[in-house]
């Protein structure tokens, strides 16, 4: 099972939120970008809010643009209710995460751009890998089990 990461983006910051999705390509990974995975036709709101309620990762691109975007504090606040791992990025200096996120610490990436995508990507790989490991363990340990209980024939 993938390892699936929701985007929160305003659509102004889009390029930026491609380049990290670009840094994300592995077999162990689900980006969920709202501009290219609903379909025409689906209802964008159902959709994002499915994606936010399945995914094992909320990254936030939170800049002035993704500040007055309608969307973006929802997304916030249906990720914390669902107490969804949060990993703010901050593109724009000066600018505070909002209400019930703004204790979280966050990659500073007005102080640079690529540093702060690489560690993204490594942060979030890696995360993704250690799930999908103690997923595997789980599975294992439930089949060891069904084993035990049912016995070998």
């Amino acid at each position: 099972m993938a390892y699936k990461i929701f985007i929160s983006y305003s659509t102004n910051d889009l390029e930026i939120v491609k380049e990290l999705a670009s840094y994300l390509q592995d077999p162990n990974v689900q980006v969920f970008i709202a501009e290219y995975s609903v379909n025409p036709s689906e209802q964008l709101n159902d959709s994002i809010i499915k994606a936010i309620k399945k995914c094992d990762h909320f990254v936030l691109f939170w800049s002035k643009n993704s500040k007055k975007s309608d969307y973006v504090p929802q997304e916030i606040g249906i990720a914390k209710s669902c107490e969804k791992k949060i990993l703010p990025i901050v593109l724009d200096e000066g600018i505070t995460l909002p209400g019930f996120i703004n204790d979280l610490k966050y990659l500073p990436a007005y102080k640079g751009l690529s540093k702060s995508m690489l560690w993204a990507q490594k942060h979030l790989i890696n995360t993704a890998r250690k799930t999908e490991n103690e997923r595997g363990l789980v599975i294992l340990g439930l089949i060891a089990g069904a084993i035990v209980l049912f016995g070998r024939d």
